[in-house]
This record gives structure tokens, C-alpha cells and sequence, in this order.
């Protein structure tokens, strides 16, 4: 057997211990830091509406509450939490957090303690801890998915069909946790490329041997529906405590999929949570909202802003580009102008003399070297500060914070199938695949990914983005 493999079973023990103790140490320290801080905007507020508060009276709440949330996290296999995506992560902390704060306040309620245990911290706490909570566990595992303990072995079993595209997924997708240690073939003729290096089993003896050895307890099985492969699926189910189905042409993503029993047949419901009047409602709501809040927060660096776009370009400084919205109607977004004023003449120039930067313009729509870019706008760019203004159009409701990209009137015949999708709701300032891909992703992948965004929505997947969306600022990856 392949010795780079052969320690495997520990490195799954020491993964799942050394990352459960990291979330387990994050967890109890946010509760923590909820009530303190809750507490505090509570003694902060008390001179406007009246009242007392002592911080040591609430403590012993403070202590239940940290018992409560790891015993509730660690029953719904939170730490280390492997095989989850980042939305069903975010999801599933938020709901097991309103779990636990309704605990307390049930706790609080029978103890009769509410006099010392007043509400308004119980809920400044829950909003403050499903706020930072997930944002710490989306920070623990960017940075453990770097080191090679992270994860558990699995083996791969399948026909060949998909096998390198799943296999890329895998890897693209590392913070899963699933690590894939070798290929079970299902037929004699199954091929591969060149790039996999993990092992490929071709007999049913030498894949049994290779799972105790290795210690391997999840199986993962991508086949056609062929009755023999139905066999195979059956006789792998026999062997490991966990099998996962991949079904590789259904592209529409899966994170609210669920599964119908059909009198023994296997039916899959996919609803696209974002054509919903009522969630529609509630994210307009939020953006509503989120956009004044913003709006204020960022008012300061509006002005900075200008000022430098002033003094290096002069006018305008706010630039404005005919954009598709809701139903393919054109509207004006507005954006802080990153090119010299002359952008348009200068890119045919270019693209005419160079034509590796013409087919880089025509896969991407846009090029990693832009000689229109003035050196403000490089790094008004670099951090998607020059978007700003377009918290103006969130607020008029042409587009919202979060959702799928707004494209520009040239480029709906690339667009395609897709359109009747993506035109159903409103663009957003960012999206899924503004910080999975940006700029290292093609036209075609985007639109894949804005289709996947509306048909996976749901407000937790937001929350997600919105974590990401901070960390690829911070990190200055924008275009």
C-alpha cells in the first residue's frame, strides 16, 4: 500500500481533536463576550431609559449559556463540524443559537429571574453572538484548511463519470473537510488524467483492504444509472458509516434540496427560495436598512474619496453605467469613476494591438492590466471602494447588497438561458461569485454562479457572503 497514506487514521484523530478544541475555545469566548458587551450598551443606555444593572448578578446566566451552546453544538457535530459548506455552517450556528437564547430566557423565566437577567441583554447577546459567532468559525477554518491535518480521509468511488471535474470540486471546496485518499474503480476501463495522484483501486479486495488500513468511514459514489452500479452503491453502503450520493448533472447547486420518497424512488425538490414574494419582501427589507446604515458609516470616506478623484482627474467623480436590472430594464448605477475620461476610445486602441489582451477581454469581459485605470482608481479597485455609490441605487431599489451581478446591455446574448433566471430579481453590489471567483473567473463560470446564488438563497447564505465579502476586501483580491 502507498506509504504516503499510511497515516491517515491519525491524522484524522488529531484533525478532528486540534480543530474541535479551536471552535470549542472560539465558541465559549464570543458567548462570553456577548453578554459582556451586551452588557455594556445596556449600562451605556440605562441614564435614557432608567433602571439598574450589575454585571456580577448575571454571570451564573453568562455560565449556563456557554454549557448550553457547546452541549447543543457538539449534539448537531459542530466541532469539528466536516462535511458541512459554509452557508449550512452559518445556518445551522444561527438556528442552534436562537435554540440556546431561547433556553435562557425560558431558564431565566422559571427561575424567576428575569429581574436580574433582564431581556433586553438576552437579546442584544443573541444578535452580537449570531453575528460573531459563525464569523469566527469562517475565520478558524481559512486559516486550519492551509495546514495538512485539516480533514478526513475519504475514498472515492465511481465509474469514471465526472471524476476529474468532482474531484476538482473537492479540492476547491477544501474547508468541507473531505480529503479524497483514493479512487475505487468501478469498471476496468475507468481513466483519469495525468494530475491525480492519489491511488487507483481496481479490485473489490484491494479496496476493503485499503479502507481498514487507512481507517476510512465515509465513501463518497458519482456513477450512471446503470443497475450495476446500483449493486455497487448497495455493497459500498455495507462497509461504511457514511456514504454521499453525487449526482454530476445536476448543476443548480444543492444546499436546499430536498429529498421525496416516491414509493421507493429517489425524488429531489429544488426550490428557488429567492422568486418567494415573502423572502423577496424580507430582503428588500434588509437592504432597505443595510443600505441607510452604510450609507452613514461610509459618508467620511465618500468625501476622502472624492477629494482624491478630484485632485488627480478632476470631474466627474461619480461615474454612471447603464446597467440590466429586474426584467432586463436598463437603470444608471453609480460608481466612482476609476478611468481616465477618455476610456472607451482608449480600449479599442488597445484591444486592436494586442491580441492576447483582446481574448482575455472576450473570456473575462475585463483585463488584469487596464490601461484606462488612473492610480486612484487602481486603488479604489483593489478594495471595491469605488461601488460605494452604489448604495444609492440599493436604497432607490434598483439593486440590492447582496446578489447576482449586474451585467451591461452588450453582453445579454452571452448571457443566454440564463437570463430568464438572473433577470427575476434585483443585481447586488456583491455575490457569490464576486467573492468565490472574482477576477480569476470567466463570463460563463459567473453566469453558473449567479444562477446557483438565486436557486440556493436563503438569508444565512448572505450572512455567508457578507463574512466573505469583508475578508476579500480586507485582503485587496478585487479587480
Amino acid at each position: 500500500m502507498n506509504s504516503r497514506f499510511n497515516n491517515h487514521s491519525v491524522q484524522k484523530r488529531s484533525s478532528v481533536y486540534l480543530l474541535g478544541i479551536l471552535l470549542f475555545c472560539g465558541d465559549l469566548l464570543i458567548v462570553f463576550l456577548s453578554f459582556y458587551w451586551a452588557t455594556k450598551i445596556r449600562q451605556f443606555i440605562i441614564p435614557y431609559i432608567g433602571g439598574s444593572f450589575y454585571w456580577p448578578m448575571y454571570k451564573p446566566m453568562v455560565i449556563l449559556s456557554m454549557g448550553y451552546t457547546v452541549v447543543i453544538f457538539f449534539f448537531n457535530d459542530l466541532y469539528p463540524g466536516y462535511g458541512k459548506t459554509a452557508v449550512k455552517e452559518v445556518e445551522l450556528t444561527s438556528k442552534l443559537l436562537t435554540m440556546v437564547f431561547l433556553f435562557l430566557g425560558g431558564t431565566s423565566y422559571l427561575l424567576n429571574a428575569e429581574e436580574h437577567s433582564p431581556r433586553s441583554i438576552l437579546i442584544l447577546a443573541w444578535i452580537i453572538s449570531i453575528v460573531f459567532i459563525p464569523g469566527l468559525r469562517f475565520l478558524i477554518r481559512n486559516r486550519t484548511i492551509r495546514y495538512p491535518w485539516y480533514g478526513i480521509p475519504v475514498i472515492f468511488a465511481t465509474d469514471g463519470t465526472e471524476c476529474n471535474s468532482i474531484l476538482s470540486a473537492l479540492h476547491n471546496c477544501r474547508r468541507m473537510g473531505w480529503n479524497p485518499v483514493a479512487i475505487f474503480s468501478l469498471e476496468n476501463h475507468f481513466q483519469t488524467s495525468d494530475q491525480i495522484t492519489i491511488p487507483i483501486l481496481g479490485s473489490w479486495d484491494e479496496f476493503l483492504e485499503f479502507k481498514n488500513e487507512e481507517d476510512v468511514s465515509i465513501a463518497l459514489f458519482s456513477a450512471e444509472d446503470k443497475e450495476e452500479n446500483s449493486s455497487w452503491l448497495r455493497k459500498i453502503s455495507e462497509e461504511f458509516r457514511v456514504v454521499t450520493l453525487i449526482v454530476p448533472y445536476f448543476n443548480l447547486g444543492s444546499l436546499w434540496v430536498k429529498p421525496r420518497d416516491l414509493e421507493g424512488l429517489l425524488g429531489l425538490e429544488v426550490t428557488y427560495h429567492l422568486l418567494d414574494p415573502v423572502s423577496a419582501s424580507i430582503k428588500r427589507l434588509i437592504d432597505i436598512f443595510g443600505s441607510l446604515i452604510l450609507l452613514l458609516v461610509f459618508f467620511p470616506i465618500f468625501l476622502v474619496v472624492y477629494l482624491f478623484i478630484f485632485l488627480e482627474s478632476s470631474t466627474p467623480v461619480i461615474f454612471q453605467q447603464k446597467r440590466l436590472g429586474v426584467d432586463r430594464k436598463p437603470f444608471s448605477a453609480y460608481k466612482f469613476r476609476t478611468m481616465v475620461n477618455n476610456a472607451d476610445q482608449i480600449l479599442g486602441a488597445y484591444l486592436a494591438n494586442n491580441p492576447a489582451a483582446n481574448k482575455e477581454y472576450k473570456k473575462f469581459h475585463k483585463l488584469s492590466v487596464d490601461p484606462r485605470i488612473t492610480r486612484v482608481g487602481k486603488f479604489l479597485r483593489k478594495y471595491s471602494l469605488d461601488e460605494l455609490p452604489q448604495l444609492w441605487n440599493v436604497l432607490r431599489g434598483e439593486m440590492s447588497l447582496i446578489g447576482p451581478r449586474s451585467y451591461l446591455p452588450y453582453e445579454l446574448p452571452e448571457i443566454g438561458k440564463y437570463a430568464n433566471i438572473i433577470f427575476r430579481v434585483r443585481p447586488g453590489m456583491t455575490g457569490w461569485w464576486q467573492v468565490m471567483g472574482r477576477q480569476k473567473t470567466s463570463f460563463q463560470a459567473r453566469l453558473k454562479m449567479d444562477e446557483y446564488y438565486i436557486s440556493n438563497w436563503s438569508l444565512w447564505m448572505d450572512l455567508y457572503i457578507f463574512y466573505k465579502t469583508f475578508w476579500v476586501v480586507a485582503r485587496g483580491t478585487g479587480t
